[in-house]
């Protein structure tokens, strides 16, 4: 049996065990987007991870539910768990983490007191496909120059944000950016128009400037990065807030072009690409209409639960049907690297992570996106993951 083959025997088993309570359809509410696993059907629960980074994402999110009131209710599948309940149960295993457990303990520690429920994936047979994302670090200059010519701008004056639920109790969870013309709320300006046509120039917006608008898209599809400017300062450009536009993938726009393979596409390759066809790089960037607004602090990153995202331990799920801040555990592969090339092989990847953040991209059942952190290694795995697997969220036990 090959390597890479190994994680699916178990992902496939535990799959079957519940497919039959799985709804077979892609969800469209909370209540659709997981359900319960009983206890003899858990997945192995084995994390191959370090104790030490779980705690600490532990602790964040624990942070996030201490901001709640207590009785704010969180949907899994067709049950709900109050902040309070979420919290006292994630205030245990931190304090069990601390003895740093094997990883057969922690499998134990949680099955005996916590609930499981599995997501229904993208198909509603609980098939998830997993992507990456990291930290770029980025130079940067505090005012243009002939080089440093392309801006990163703050939250627009101008960008109306409406919270639907305030106009019908069927629209909660759901959110509207635009801006106000002629009275009438109409879309916020796409990224050709920003751009391209200079839309936002002038307005005083600018709160630092780049040299490359390739590394300056890539900053935004990953939603926060790092600043190096020439007297030394860092600052991290954190996440302001976004124009309302759907993401729309450049990769599957060169692939169903012709450009490229399915099988070749990574982060990689598309940046090699953009640079070795500038002239094609405006049309092709454009085609993601979403534009994302920074604001530049000392501390970061962030994800859309407001504390600090920790490397292999946070996920981004589609917020509008998962819980946010929850404990969660997926079973994927990761690639492995040896050298400057790409991925040498694929390696089981289960371990244990918290819900704490979020993405454009990320919509559906069916999708997370690990956060890999910040050095070239975690460029490296955010740009060539793409892997099928499953997801469970788990609350502590009543």
């Amino acid at each position: 049996m090959t390597r890479s083959a190994l994680p699916f025997a178990a992902l496939a088993l535990a799959v079957f065990l519940v497919s039959c309570a799985l709804p077979g359809k892609p969800p469209e509410t909370p209540a659709d987007a997981l359900v319960r696993v009983a206890p003899s059907e858990y997945p192995g629960l084995t994390d191959n991870g370090p104790p030490a980074s779980l705690a600490a994402s532990v602790m964040q999110s624990l942070k996030y539910l201490a901001k709640l009131p207590p009785e704010r209710k969180f949907t899994y599948g067709k049950e709900t768990y109050t902040a309070s309940e979420l919290s006292s149960s994630l205030v245990d295993l931190y304090y069990f983490l601390l003895k740093d457990p094997s990883p057969e303990d922690l499998a134990d520690y949680v099955r005996d007191n916590f609930d499981v429920y599995m997501s229904a994936g993208f198909d509603g047979y609980g098939t998830a496909m997993f992507t990456g994302y990291y930290t770029p670090e980025l130079e940067a200059r505090a005012a243009p120059d002939a080089r440093f010519r392309y801006p990163l701008y703050r939250k627009p004056d101008d960008l109306v944000t409406a919270e639907l639920a305030l106009f019908s109790e069927k629209l909660a969870g759901s959110t509207i950016r635009g801006r106000v013309a002629d009275s009438k709320l109409v879309p916020y300006y796409t990224r050709a128009e920003i751009d391209g046509l200079g839309v936002l120039t002038g307005r005083g917006l600018e709160v630092a400037w780049c040299d490359d608008p390739v590394d300056v898209f890539f900053l935004q599809v990953q939603g926060s990065g790092v600043l190096d400017f020439p007297d030394g300062a860092r600052k991290h450009a954190n996440f302001d807030s976004q124009n309302g536009r759907d993401y729309r993938s450049i990769g599957k726009l060169l692939v169903d072009e012709g450009k490229a393979e399915l099988s070749e596409m990574s982060m990689d390759w598309l940046y090699g690409y953009l640079h070795e066809h500038p002239g094609e790089a405006a049309r092709v960037l454009s085609h993601n209409e979403s534009y994302v607004f920074f604001k530049l602090e000392d501390m970061g990153p962030y994800g859309s639960t407001g504390v600090p995202v920790t490397p292999e331990r946070t996920i981004a799920t589609d917020r509008k049907l998962f819980p946010e801040g929850a404990l969660c555990f997926i079973i994927t592969e990761a690639p492995d690297f040896d050298g400057e090339k790409g991925p040498v092989g694929w390696s089981r990847y289960s371990r244990f992570v918290m819900n704490q953040d979020t993405g454009g991209a990320i919509k559906g059942a069916g999708r997370a996106d690990i956060y890999f952190g910040d050095d070239a290694l975690a460029k490296r795995r955010a740009g060539y993951m793409r892997k099928f697997g499953a997801m469970y969220f788990l609350a502590g036990k009543r």
